[in-house]
């Protein structure tokens, strides 16, 4: 079998042919700044399942799955310059943002281009569930942004509340691609919800991951400092666990908005705790459950999907 890369070349020609030319310059910095966040790189994840999940449906309709390639990229890019504003992110990918570069004016704009291109890329799609369903993931996504804001620094937040913001954040984008995949490419219902099914687990997987490298992780690798979800407040699965296991954890933590010089205190505490290996343990629970969603998947697509969720899991060894 021909590796994930060049199984996928000949579509990833069309779908980059189709980001650049939406995104040409033209004058307009807004454009220039799209353009260069797009080439920094990133894992292409969401346009990776999108043309995966249309490879099985109708060959015909590729050219619409291209386009809900390129859309979702678009989308999610910018959803990076929106979350670099609210966090006051100094880098993304380990270069500058678009917000400390430019500005906050043009940062936004970048956004908000980038969203209404991602929109209008798909237009002229036809399916009669395909522009609903993305509306309401793009009314979810500013939501769970919402939501994010206003659960910043609340010590008291639920479970609940917290899996809400990390599918609205993570595990939403990835669902839609699969989704709008299937859709483009007319699948049929039942793969498609295998394929929902394993996206929703690996998603959720992925940001818990996320959430425990934010405490272990190596700041090269990770693109932006280390401690930075806990320094902004945003409490991730590692800290809600020693918050409900540990009484002197949890009444630092609700001080911890007053009292800034908290930090290396709190972060001491979770690292010498067992948190982030319980955390870690959730979130194999929720690969384990995306893989058994593949056991229907017609090859060489399912061997595919299988790979990028054991590459996504091995970030932490």
């Amino acid at each position: 079998m021909v590796s994930l890369k060049k199984y996928l070349a000949p579509d990833f020609i069309k779908v980059d042919r189709l980001i650049r030319k939406s995104l040409e310059p033209e004058g307009v910095l807004s454009n220039d700044l799209g353009l260069k966040l797009y080439k920094s790189g990133g894992k292409k994840i969401r346009p990776t399942l999108s043309i995966l999940a249309g490879r099985l449906g109708n060959p015909d309709k590729m050219d619409d799955v291209y386009k809900v390639s390129a859309s979702l990229e678009l989308l999610h890019m910018a959803t990076l310059v929106h979350d670099d504003i609210i966090d006051d992110s100094e880098l993304r990918r380990g270069r500058p943002t678009a917000y400390y570069d430019y500005g906050y004016f043009q940062a936004v704009t970048t956004g908000n281009l980038l969203l209404s291109t991602a929109v209008h890329i798909v237009s002229d799609i036809e399916h009669p569930e395909f522009h609903q369903t993305y509306s309401e993931a793009i009314e979810q996504i500013v939501s769970g942004e919402l939501l994010q804001f206003n659960h910043q620094f609340n010590s008291g937040q639920s479970y609940d509340d917290y899996y809400k913001k990390i599918y609205r954040k993570t595990a939403l984008l990835i669902v839609l691609s699969v989704r709008l995949g299937s859709y483009a490419s007319h699948l049929d219902e039942e793969t498609m919800e295998n394929l929902t099914a394993f996206a929703n687990h690996i998603g959720l997987s992925f940001q818990i991951i996320d959430d425990i490298l934010d405490f272990t992780g190596d700041e090269a690798a990770l693109g932006k400092p280390k401690f930075s979800d806990l320094a902004n407040g945003h409490y991730t699965l590692p800290v809600l666990l020693l918050r409900d296991q540990d009484e002197n954890f949890r009444r630092d933590l609700a001080r911890f908005k007053d009292n800034p010089e908290l930090l290396e205190q709190l972060i001491e505490q979770i690292l010498d705790s067992g948190a982030l290996e319980e955390a870690m343990q959730i979130s194999t629970r929720h690969y384990d459950k995306a893989i058994s969603h593949l056991s229907g998947i017609s090859e060489p697509v399912r061997s595919y999907l299988l790979e990028i969720a054991e590459k996504l899991e091995k970030r932490l060894k």
